[in-house]
């Protein structure tokens, strides 16, 4: 069962969320924290988003790729479609919000760092009165910038990868997952965060949240790519030629929220 509307300027409705709390002395995220990647539906692609909101407005944040050709710089489609799981565990309905994208650019309600791969759109204005609890939704202040990523830290990555194979593959791809991983580095040029997490299609624009030292759970940034590694790729018959594909090397690379920050103090 699907919760739909259309969305140009969103007017949503938002609870606290579990993410903003202590983990506890064990390293565990609260099963509702599934609710908080946002998948995004985009013709001939997507990825993964979540929404932020700084006082009353809502923003959704994802990997500029995701929306934008690397190319051309234009926008894959005029709208694109979010959905999201219910914070409530027993609620089978998922909300589907439809997005003029098109729209929103033209009304300059959408930023975009074409450098660090982080796109940013203010949906709309949030309503206090009429509170509901199905997306997840992050406040501004749990944005932490890459001055305080801590090296060797715990992260979690959300996503809705592109994993597997057609017909064999064991994944629910309407179902968000959770990947475990450190901190491996940092790259100071880039201001870029490594971790020891792979990267998938699909997993683009989803958060990083990092278990600092205080046992808090905070945003650090966004998955943007995987590191890719060399591989042989031998042919099947003799004498075929050997070739070099790119392989993923099992580090993923992370926007930091340093970028997010900067977008929406723009909007």
């Amino acid at each position: 069962m699907a919760r739909k509307c259309s969305v140009v300027l969103l007017l949503a409705l938002v609870a606290v969320p579990a993410l903003c709390g202590r983990a506890g002395a064990q390293a565990y995220l609260p099963e509702d924290n599934l609710a908080y990647p946002v998948q995004v539906l985009v013709e001939g692609g997507g990825g993964t988003g979540f929404f932020v909101r700084r006082d009353r407005d809502l923003f959704l944040v994802t990997a500029r790729h995701v929306l934008f050709d690397q190319a051309t710089g234009r926008l894959h489609a005029r709208e694109f479609t979010l959905r999201a799981l219910s914070k409530d565990l027993k609620e089978a309905a998922v909300t589907v919000l439809h997005v003029n994208a098109a729209q929103l650019q033209e009304s300059q309600q959408m930023r975009a760092d074409d450098r660090r791969d982080v796109a940013v759109i203010r949906l709309g204005t949030l309503r206090p009165e009429r509170i509901d609890t199905t997306p997840g939704v992050a406040p501004f202040d749990y944005l932490t910038r890459y001055a305080d990523v801590d090296i060797s830290s715990q992260i979690f990555m959300f996503g809705y990868p592109s994993v597997g194979v057609a017909g064999f593959s064991q994944i629910d791809t309407t179902r968000p997952l959770v990947r475990g991983g450190i901190v491996a580095g940092l790259n100071p040029v880039l201001k870029t965060i490594i971790i020891d997490a792979p990267v998938n299609h699909g997993n683009s624009g989803g958060p990083v949240v990092q278990l600092s030292r205080t046992n808090r759970l905070r945003i650090i940034g966004i998955a943007t790519q995987f590191v890719p590694v060399p591989e042989d790729v031998v042919g099947v018959k003799p004498g075929d030629s050997t070739m070099v594909a790119l392989g993923n090397s099992g580090y993923g690379v992370v926007a930091s929220a340093d970028a997010i920050i900067d977008l929406i103090s723009q909007l």
